[in-house]
């Protein structure tokens, strides 16, 4: 994402030189500011992996995008929406409302992370039409929510694009969510307040509103969805207020970023492979059974056509077992040309997984998944009884951008233990192919409204990875157990020796095939000066065809 300078436009130096003698004249940097920096710019090492993501679409709110061209089109129509919103307040004036708003420009200022290239009286305008726009499609929702038509467009039924066309609903909600465009709740309360100075106006509709909205786009079940008002209004902005409704608070012991269990240890998954080139011992074996296959002798003919016949058929019945398809898949990856290994990794920035077994290898190895009816917290597995309970997930059209800006923040938040990024890592651990996406919707842990589990597993196998260390110590206790359960599965372990002894035997095998290969070669030669079929009393099926 690219920033400009500050200094860009012709009086962009002596609009900063004011703005910085006004504050020092007045001593304001002295001023105790009870709001901490909330807002911020989503740095290049998450929004990277999908842009679009972090930067609205449709509609800009605040100053970061408060100005973008491609965003600017829309700008009528937030004041329209604005001037609706206001003219239910017909004795105050919009010029009033941004006078009241001015007294607060430090706050607002100090909520942002970036420093803010506008006069103060550009940010109480800006801030004023865009917290009018904010408040009146809260409002609007919050109507339709109580009618139960929450999934209805009808909260954006007054505002089209530039072509004329209706805008998308789960657009604007995304917009709305995401961490660069988000609006102080302090200032919401104010204009609010100043409108509450006016009859007939409810003083704990937003709290109200807030707190709807939270809970209509959360994709995981909130901790507390009885919040008083009072603590509501306290939050930073809607994305801090959905954040700490969904993650439990830890304590500060807990929260101690060292090696977490599931990467690092003797209880992680085990991947690890005897260190020789595999990939050449399996081309050398192809090469010779290609040669077999190739020469038309009746005696070689008679062993090698019935042993294609039967891995034909067999290959489709093994891959069909569950668990075993997925080894079969993983060595294949394993035995990939390094020049397209190394394309790949080119194409797209690498995520790191954390090392735990996909569901589809879980369920081979007996572990049986269930839902539970709370939160994040309730992670956990059963080594007993084999069963890993993971809490419902809501996945709609709005979930990434909310989950991916729900990381975001929380990467921002240096007093924060990263706990809903470390219960993204474990969805993307488990969940690696479609089949994985499949298998947790059908035991209700995913309530799936995207268009098919594959877009569930590009979801979650797209997830930023963590920007620091962290230990969550439930999650990681789950994970140990997983791993540990998985290791000393039979199936598992089984398929581990007879992993471990053909590896181990390489070698021989490998000198079997170089000479069995030379006096294929050999043999081959014979056969082009001598006439081998008469010798083996057989035909080629060159001769047999023509006769």
């Amino acid at each position: 994402m690219a920033f400009t300078s500050i200094f860009e436009s012709s009086d962009g130096e002596q609009r900063w030189i004011n703005q910085v003698s006004k504050i020092l004249q007045h001593h304001e940097v002295m001023v105790q500011i009870d709001l901490p920096v909330s807002i911020f710019r989503v740095p290049a090492t998450i929004s990277a992996f999908k842009p679009e993501a972090y930067v609205p679409q449709l509609i800009g709110l605040g100053p970061y995008h408060h100005f973008r061209s491609e965003l600017y089109e829309m700008e009528r129509y937030k004041l329209a929406a604005a001037a609706r919103h206001q003219s239910q307040f017909k004795s105050l004036e919009f010029k009033q409302l941004v006078n009241q708003l001015i007294e607060h420009e430090h706050r607002v200022r100090a909520c942002y992370h970036m420093y803010l290239d506008v006069e103060g009286e550009t940010l109480a305008w800006i801030m004023a039409i865009d917290g009018l726009f904010l408040l009146d499609f809260l409002h609007n929702y919050h109507i339709h929510m109580k009618e139960n038509s929450v999934s209805s467009s009808a909260t954006t039924a007054h505002l089209v694009d530039s072509t004329g066309r209706k805008l998308a609903h789960g657009t604007v909600l995304g917009d709305i969510m995401m961490l660069e465009n988000q609006i102080p709740i302090f200032l919401l309360r104010e204009i609010v307040s100043i409108q509450c100075s006016l009859p007939d106006v409810e003083d704990n509709l937003l709290p109200s509103m807030l707190m709807g909205f939270c809970k209509s786009l959360s994709p995981i079940k909130l901790i507390k969805e009885d919040l008083p008002s009072s603590q509501v209004t306290k939050h930073a902005h809607l994305l801090d207020l959905l954040y700490h409704l969904i993650v439990p608070k830890m304590n500060c012991s807990e929260d101690n970023p060292g090696n977490g269990f599931g990467k690092l240890g003797s209880s992680s998954f085990d991947t690890t492979e005897p260190s020789f080139d595999s990939s050449k011992s399996y081309q050398v074996f192809d090469k010779l059974w290609n040669l077999l296959c190739s020469l038309h002798v009746g005696l070689i003919s008679t062993i090698t056509k019935p042993i294609q016949n039967l891995l034909g058929v067999s290959s489709k019945i093994i891959s069909n077992v569950p668990g075993v398809s997925i080894l079969m898949s993983k060595k294949k990856e394993d035995i990939k040309p390094e020049e397209e290994v190394s394309s790949d990794v080119k194409k797209t920035p690498k995520v790191e997984e954390i090392m735990i077994p996909s569901v589809s290898m879980l369920r081979f190895a007996g572990v049986e998944f269930c839902p539970t009816t709370g939160g994040i917290s309730t992670i956990q597995f059963d080594a007993c009884a084999k069963k890993f309970y993971l809490p419902v997930i809501t996945l709609n059209v709005n979930s990434e951008v909310v989950m991916r800006n729900l990381v975001a923040y929380e990467s921002s938040l240096t007093s924060e233990s990263l706990v809903f990024t470390r219960y993204t890592e474990l969805m993307n651990g488990i969940i690696d192919t479609v089949e994985d996406a499949k298998l947790l919707r059908e035991n209700k842990i995913i309530v799936n409204s995207l268009k098919s589990d594959a877009d569930v597993a590009e979801l979650f196998n797209g997830m930023s990875k963590s920007v620091r260390l962290t230990n969550v110590p439930y999650i990681d206790k789950a994970i140990e157990d997983v791993n540990k359960c998985f290791n000393n599965t039979k199936q598992i372990r089984m398929y581990r020796r007879m992993k471990n002894f053909v590896y181990g035997s390489w070698q021989i095998l490998t000198i079997i095939a170089v000479v069995l290969l030379m006096l294929l070669m050999a043999l081959q030669s014979f056969c082009s000066v001598y006439s081998c079929p008469r010798m083996f009393h057989t035909f080629s099926s060159s001769t047999s065809a023509s006769g």
